[in-house]
């Protein structure tokens, strides 16, 4: 008895072994090819990936075939969880196929719109044109973009049973974290199809098919920054009809100052940090961390003055969206300049940057008065050279858009609900969010004349740990380093920028309602604990030198139980760049990363 035991143990062992060699050929070729498809949609070959699509969809059932064989060890203690988990990933990447498959023919139509190798619906015409009547079919677009929706949905059901702990991390290649970052994967993408697509409804709206739409595009220097991503130094109009876009003219931001038929009191932190000044100008009228809350009161002003436009939405804009852009499109002339991206030994920066800083903070009438509309123009020959660039630039100008976006140095507000809906959905309204779980956002404002941000480096470190209550107890240390000598900043120099000059900080950290300050350090003026958007707010003022350090630290008690998991979600300010995050909480520790998107992180504990 004990023998047959043995020799039925030993061909159940010699059976798995061959349908594991079986399979993993067979999956090895289906990855081969999956590979394939990457690749060739990198190359930005629509026809090349369906086809690629195609042969990984068919090397993957027959992966499927040759699993659904060894259904019956599914039952055996342990070994049934691998044969399981086999079945679940391959049946998600089944459904991942399927997705990819049926999103590559939704795009296919749009194909040459998009700088893409294949034969693609809108080939007439102007780019303008063709990019217009794209826009007038998005609607055909829905109901493909709902079937990604559901293989996406499907996808993840199945990759959400597998659990990573079955594959420990000590084994090759660190199995356990491959699951979790293809579960992850797997749950943002489904995400983002499902957030994107009420964008797409509405978008045809947005440019003007209906009938025309007006935007007024606000240009924020985030060298100077601000709440919203910088000091509003000039501003726009576009209109928008059937998706051809021009201009409207624009203007330095003081001249529009200038025509306030009110005035209106200047807040609180104005009147402490903002010297002579007495009332509210458009300029300084984002001072809500909330773009929406700013842009409404911003309008409020606007509307008081000599000739405001009738106008559907708010646009705004910092200076290195333009330089994002001018890396795809090279060079633009304007003024008799040719503004390249060189960098400008004086001020170490890019020669746009350099630019538009000259134009904002040069003190000579003729400076503005020559060139008051240098914004406008620029914008329309970034549009008029993106629309005659060759299509292959195309799919990277969609990409550096998008990225400008999410990044949060391109920010939207529309008059009309659906469309402002959409763009909180997918998170390129600059809201500041609601979350069930911890919070963080710090939001700074440069109340000094000079591009300090330009220079200065800002580090932050956050430590949290249970309390002997349950709740959280946090410590958050932000360090400054302001490398960079300091410039003549006088009103009466004859010549040269201030870039250079002091660092002046009205800080405010953005954290959960309840949210009790126990401990801070640091400041000038004494942090302390107000409320704002939902938020419990820790704010204060400090000054940095050039060459000097900064470091301010802040401890504060969460009224927020953990118990399996730790959730984080790090806002981030519209305008910044770079600024280095190092988390750690409950003993966890993530590696130190820039914060280059609002960014969510996840301690199983």
């Amino acid at each position: 008895m004990r023998r047959k035991i043995l020799f039925l143990i030993i061909l159940l062992i010699l059976i798995f072994v061959a349908f594991g060699i079986v399979f993993a050929i067979s999956a090895r070729g289906a990855l081969i090819t999956a590979k394939k498809a990457v690749g060739a949609a990198k190359l930005q070959d629509l026809n090349a990936t369906k086809a690629y699509l195609r042969d990984t969809k068919r090397d993957l059932q027959r992966t499927q075939t040759i699993l659904y064989v060894a259904t019956p060890i599914r039952f055996i203690p342990i070994l049934g969880w691998y044969v399981a988990d086999a079945q679940r990933g391959i049946g998600a990447a089944i459904d991942g196929v399927a997705a990819a498959s049926t999103f590559t023919e939704a795009i296919t139509p749009y194909a040459d719109v998009l700088g893409l190798a294949g034969e693609g619906t809108f080939l007439g015409g102007t780019a303008q044109e063709r990019l217009a009547k794209a826009v007038e079919t998005l609607s055909l677009v829905s109901p493909q973009i709902d079937n990604v929706g559901r293989d996406l949905a499907r996808a993840k059901g199945k990759v959400e049973k597998i659990e990573s702990w079955r594959y420990p991390n000590f084994l090759p290649g660190k199995p356990g974290e491959k699951v979790d970052f293809a579960k992850s994967t797997i749950v943002n993408l489904e995400s983002i199809i499902v957030d994107t697509k009420p964008l797409l409804e509405v978008l045809p709206s947005i440019m003007g098919q209906d009938g025309e739409k007006k935007y007024l595009v606000l240009f924020q220097n985030d060298k100077e920054l601000r709440p919203t991503g910088g000091f509003i130094t000039a501003y726009a109009v576009f209109r928008i009809e059937k998706g051809i876009i021009a201009s409207e003219g624009s203007s330095d931001i003081y001249n529009l100052d200038n025509t306030l038929l009110k005035r209106v009191p200047a807040p609180e932190p104005i009147i402490k940090y903002l010297p002579n000044v007495a009332s509210l100008n458009l300029r300084d009228s984002n001072l809500s961390a909330d773009y929406l809350s700013s842009m409404k009161t911003f309008e409020d002003l606007y509307a008081a003055t000599a000739d405001p436009k009738d106008i559907d939405g708010i646009i705004a804009l910092d200076t290195q969206f333009v330089l994002t852009m001018m890396e795809v499109l090279g060079p633009i002339d304007a003024y008799g300049t040719s503004f390249t991206t060189e960098k400008v030994p004086s001020c170490d920066c890019e020669h746009i940057i350099y630019e538009l800083e000259r134009y904002a903070d040069q003190p000579v009438a003729y400076e503005k008065g020559a060139r008051k509309d240098i914004i406008g123009v620029l914008m329309q020959q970034m549009m008029d050279k993106a629309f005659n660039a060759p299509k292959s630039q195309w799919p990277n100008l969609l990409g550096k858009t998008i990225d400008s976006l999410r990044q949060k140095h391109l920010l939207l507000y529309f008059h009309d609900a659906e469309a402002q809906q959409a763009v909180e959905r997918i998170n390129f309204a600059g809201r500041v969010y609601e979350y069930d779980g911890d919070f963080l956002y710090i939001n700074e404002t440069n109340f000094a004349g000079a591009k300090s941000n330009l220079y200065v480096q800002e580090k932050v470190k956050q430590q949290a740990k249970i309390g002997k209550d349950g709740n959280l107890e946090k410590k958050i240390t932000i360090e400054y380093k302001y490398p960079r000598r300091m410039d003549n900043c006088s009103l009466e120099r004859q010549g040269g920028l201030c870039l250079a000059g002091i660092y002046r900080d009205w800080i405010r950290v953005y954290v959960p309602k309840g949210s009790t300050l126990t401990k801070a350090s640091g400041t000038e003026v004494a942090i302390t604990a107000t409320e704002d958007l939902g938020k419990t707010v820790f704010e204060g003022f400090f000054t940095l030198r050039p060459e000097g350090t900064a470091k301010i630290e802040i401890e504060y008690t969460v009224p927020i139980k953990v118990d399996k998991q730790y959730k984080l979600l790090i806002q981030k300010q519209p305008g910044t760049q770079g600024h280095t995050y190092e988390i750690e909480a409950m003993g966890r520790r993530q590696k130190p990363f820039p914060l280059d998107t609002d960014k969510e992180i996840i301690f199983k504990l």
